[in-house]
């Protein structure tokens, strides 16, 4: 069945420069040094709301995610080929992270419900599995999470998810297609989805 198209008329892709690929990146360096050189101890990079988004011929990097989640299941992104994955990293340390648990559970559960092909992952960042389980039950999340393991799991992301929280969305081949560096608002989030799925070969 042929996908409509998005509903906005320009769509994300179009309110978003694709030249910001670039700029994203430097400038989120800049900020990691920025704060790095503050010494605030907050334990964290905390992201300064960069939205990276990029039309299918620019998307270059494969991004293949596995782990153990929270509930001791091994998930991998390869099972998800042909599916919208999108990866969210947190801790329930994170301020920005408990600000933006609501708008990322808002919007999986309404494309669960439509039934869009579209996978949710959180990465959990520094938590034990029984602090991060209790944060996803304390605010109703409805999709897995990969447990912490020193790290090795989040640098499957390949160095772009430095800040936290950081929400990426990989398209159905697993290549890279948007990303926010810090807390995600549920229009963002949608809108970016929308704009990958319309790209996404009719299912």
């Amino acid at each position: 069945m042929r996908r409509p198209a998005p509903r906005r008329a320009a769509g994300v892709l179009g309110a978003l420069a694709l030249s910001l690929t670039l700029a994203a990146c430097q400038g989120e360096g800049s900020t990691i040094n920025d704060q790095m050189r503050q010494g605030d101890q907050k334990g964290y990079v905390a992201g300064d709301g960069t939205v990276q988004a990029l039309a299918p011929e620019e998307r270059e990097t494969v991004i293949t995610l596995e782990g153990t989640t929270l509930e001791d299941e091994a998930w991998s992104s390869a099972d998800h080929l042909g599916e919208v994955v999108v990866v969210n990293v947190w801790g329930s340390w994170c301020g920005p992270c408990i600000e933006e648990t609501m708008d990322l559970e808002e919007v999986a559960t309404e494309l669960a419900e439509a039934g869009e092909p579209v996978r949710f992952i959180g990465v959990n960042s520094r938590d034990s599995v029984p602090s991060a389980l209790a944060f996803q039950e304390r605010y109703s999340v409805s999709y897995p999470s990969l447990q912490d393991d020193g790290g090795r799991t989040r640098a499957q992301l390949q160095g772009l998810a430095v800040a936290t929280p950081t929400t990426m969305v990989l398209d159905g081949q697993g290549r890279l297609a948007a990303r926010v560096s810090g807390p995600v608002e549920a229009s963002t989030l949608r809108g970016l989805i929308e704009d990958v799925l319309a790209g996404e070969p009719a299912r």
